[in-house]
């Protein structure tokens, strides 16, 4: 009875996405034919730009089975990526603790305890945010984001990647987990992040944003004429708006915000607003598709948990 549950729950959860994927696929294809933009396809970058944005997350499952590995948690790479892929479908459902929930709940499955599963999933969002923080900083600059947010972008970026980083330093300190175990009442269940497992969450993460950059240059690339975006710029705005887009909780995948942040920073960058804008609506139907491609193949196949042996 509890698996028939599960599998319908899955089925459900799936059905909305799906929904909501294809409704905000539609939606953003009609306006890119509605820009007045000069369009030229060269597929070659386009799959580069795919090819790139995969490899980046699987640098993300790395760093986060590093994390795992921290807590003496082991979870095959197959099944990693499995749990990754599907549960990240979970941002486009309004609510940012979809992804988190499914993760645990999935990773349950393979062995995995659920707070290790959550608090690893905690961990490379802290991470990911302090780091997309400061990469917006160091690239954007602080005067751009001053002027997008009336003089407070680069005071609330820092602000965001200070409480970031810090709370998952934090959490390597043994007396302070204990101490949250207990407020939680559940005093065995929060355990210390290994310090060397947070240091791969970090890498981890920077190389994945450095790699999000290129393959926003090469989308560029790939679909529009006499379009130059330099690294520097593709990957500031890239992060400076997904982070935003992560901040709007209620909104599915940061939808409109995202987008109006990325179409803002490019403009600023020196690239015209109709260009701007249908580059931000091909980069979301980009991502749609890049997060449908890396879980359509575990999505429609069926695989047996297997556990591993974990440490003691």
């Amino acid at each position: 009875m509890r698996k028939t549950s599960w599998r319908v729950a899955q089925a459900l959860a799936g059905l909305v996405i799906v929904v909501v994927l294809i409704r905000s696929f539609v939606a953003n294809w009609h306006t890119v034919e509605d820009q007045p933009v000069q369009w030229q396809i060269h597929w070659e970058y386009i799959g580069a730009s795919l090819v790139i944005t995969w490899a980046m997350y699987g640098v993300l499952i790395w760093g986060w089975r590093a994390v795992l590995a921290g807590w003496r948690e082991q979870m095959r790479i197959v099944d990693a990526a499995r749990v990754w892929t599907i549960s990240s479908l979970g941002k486009y459902i309004p609510g940012k603790i979809w992804s988190i929930a499914g993760m645990a709940m999935m990773s349950q499955r393979y062995g995995v305890s659920g707070s290790a599963a959550t608090g690893s999933a905690i961990v490379m969002q802290l991470i990911s945010l302090a780091t997309g923080a400061m990469l917006a900083l160091a690239l954007s600059g602080t005067d751009l984001l001053d002027r997008l947010a009336g003089g407070w972008g680069s005071i609330g970026a820092m602000a965001l990647a200070a409480v970031a980083i810090l709370s998952a330093v934090a959490l390597t300190s043994p007396s302070l987990t204990r101490r949250v175990g207990f407020l939680l009442r559940r005093p065995d269940t929060v355990r210390p992040v290994d310090p060397s497992a947070l240091a791969g969450a970090l890498f981890a993460n920077l190389v994945a944003w450095a790699g999000y950059g290129v393959a926003f240059q090469l989308l560029a690339l790939g679909t529009m004429r006499d379009v130059q975006v330099s690294w520097t710029v593709a990957t500031g705005a890239f992060a400076a708006s997904y982070i935003v887009g992560y901040l709007a909780i209620l909104l599915p995948g940061g939808l409109l915000v995202r987008e109006t942040m990325l179409i803002t920073l490019l403009t600023a960058s020196g690239v015209e607003l109709h260009t701007a804008t249908a580059l931000a609506v091909v980069s979301r139907i980009a991502l749609t598709i890049n997060d449908i491609g890396a879980a359509a193949p575990f999505l429609l196949s069926r695989s047996k948990p297997r556990v591993l042996i974990n440490a003691s």
